[in-house]
């Protein structure tokens, strides 16, 4: 079961890096990746977890996104067409 959670957050988490790194400015990157913390709360608590720990969920997995987001930024990750 952990690795199967592990794998899932990690995939989760690359994937979000991957979308917000394609956010055409750092503002609208973090009012992404806000938006799916929030999310990823909800989700949890729908699903019966506890407040507090839901939060750290999402917490752990927003920061393992914006690290790898970062990772991706600064290897200069090619933006889809029509992004600046």
């Amino acid at each position: 079961m952990t690795g199967n959670l592990t794998q899932t957050i990690a995939a989760w988490a690359t994937e979000v890096a991957m979308r917000a790194a394609q956010c055409p400015s750092g503002q609208a990157r973090a009012a992404f990746l806000a938006e799916r913390h929030r999310e990823l709360i909800e989700d949890a608590r729908r699903e019966g977890m506890a407040e507090a720990d839901a939060r750290l969920l999402a917490d752990s997995c927003i920061e393992g996104a914006e690290r790898i987001m970062n990772e991706l930024l600064a290897r200069g990750m090619p933006m889809p067409e029509g992004r600046a």
